[in-house]
Formats: C-alpha cells, structure tokens, sequence
C-alpha cells in the first residue's frame, strides 16, 4: 500500500475519521502512521533492518555524517587503488587520544584503518568551533547536520577519493507524499495500520487500547523474527568452534 491507501486503512481500523479529511488528505494521521512506522523497526530484527549508507568522500575529509541510522555495525571503505577493506572499531575516548590528538588540519592524509561513532552536539547547542576562538584546531567533534544524523570519525582524513559503506540497522523510510512506500506498508500494511492505531492510543492515555494492540502486534513481529533466524541459520549445518 502507498501512503494514501494507507491513511484511509487507519481511518477504518482507527474510527479517528478527524484525522483524515473527507478527501482522505492527512489531518494528521501521517504523524501516527510513521511513528508506527519506527515503532515496528525497533521491536525486533527483520530482514529489512539492516540497510547500507553510500557515500564518496573527497580527499581530505575524516568524518561522516548520515541519517536514519539506529545503530552501526559496521564500516568499509573503498578506493579505485587499494580496493575494499573493513575498517576497525575504536572508542571516541582512544580515537581522539591515539589518531587525532592533534589538529586534524595538520594530520597527513592516507588510508584510514580505524573509525568510531561520534557524538555531535555541543552545549548549549548553539555554539561552533568558531566561537572557541584559538582553540578551534582542538575541537574534534563536528557539528551535527541537524537532528536525526550519526556521525563516525576515521583516523586520519582520507587521501583519495574514497567509498565509505556504514552498514547498520536503520529506519524504515518516512512515507510523506501519497504515492509513498516503505517495507511496511509495501509488505505488511496491517501490521503498520495498527502501529499507528497504537500510537493514537498511547498519545491520548489509552493505556488498555494500547495493551489490546500490543499483543496481537508482538506474535506478529516475533513471526517476522523468526524468518530472518530462518535465513540465517540456512544451510549452516556445522557448529564453529
């Protein structure tokens, strides 16, 4: 289903007919509808979670910012010279200790071995590095996009044109025009209906209409799970070890 047929799904199952118009335009269904949407991604493992982020850096960059993400779980880096490599996992604490300790300005250019996930925010939010003055250079944390972004850092900026692929588990894309799909609604339009339904309920403080939802929603995921355990667990007939 696409986000029209949907709303008017939600209308059905819901009764809120005041949040969706007479010409099944949003009224604010849309809202409920994708927070069920991120609801359904973070109540178990499906073979949907796990997303790639693309993105080609230029010479000299040494952080990535990117959306939707929920997690990182991994991180590779490619370039036409040296190929494909995973890159290491390192805390921020030994990242800024042992790679970047410096000014990352007068940190030489190479091959990345090693990245961490940063955070991006400063308090209070407004500041910039600009506004410390001289002490610019010592600032390694850069500023966040804006709400909603992951950040990693590399060890040292790159020094070619480089592919960075953070894989990880992500959320569902945000369903906004009428013509709009995501994997829920594509492939389980009921199950996101009342996600949404169930969104409504918690909202207003209807604890029982919640509860009434929550399980019927949780047999399901826990169905959805056990798929993706299928796939894995496919012609793997050997314990390792």
């Amino acid at each position: 289903m696409n986000l029209l047929q949907l709303r008017t799904l939600f209308r059905d199952i819901s009764g809120r007919y005041d949040l969706v118009t007479t010409g099944f335009a949003n009224n604010g269904s849309d809202f409920y509808i994708n927070e069920g949407s991120k609801w359904l991604d973070k109540m178990d493992e499906t073979q949907n979670s796990w997303a790639s982020y693309i993105e080609v850096i230029t010479a000299g960059t040494w952080y990535l910012q990117f959306p939707s993400c929920r997690a990182i779980k991994e991180v590779w880096a490619a370039t036409q010279a040296s190929g494909r490599r995973q890159l290491v996992k390192v805390d921020l604490q030994d990242m800024l200790a042992g790679y970047l300790s410096t000014d990352v300005a007068s940190v030489t250019n190479g091959t990345p071995e090693h990245y961490c996930p940063a955070y991006a925010r400063y308090i209070p939010e407004t500041v910039t590095p600009a506004q410390i003055a001289t002490f610019a250079t010592y600032i390694q944390i850069p500023v966040k996009a804006t709400y909603g972004y992951n950040t990693l850092i590399l060890s040292i900026p790159v020094d070619d044109d480089t592919l960075i692929d953070v894989k990880g588990l992500f959320y569902s894309a945000t369903l906004t025009a009428d013509t709009d799909e995501n994997y829920w609604s594509a492939q389980h339009p009921l199950l996101l209906a009342m996600a949404a339904v169930r969104q409504v309920h918690m909202s207003s403080g209807n604890i029982q209409g919640m509860k009434n939802i929550d399980e019927p929603l949780r047999v399901e995921m826990s169905s959805l799970g056990m798929d993706l355990v299928e796939q894995l667990i496919a012609e793997v007939d050997q314990m390792e070890g």
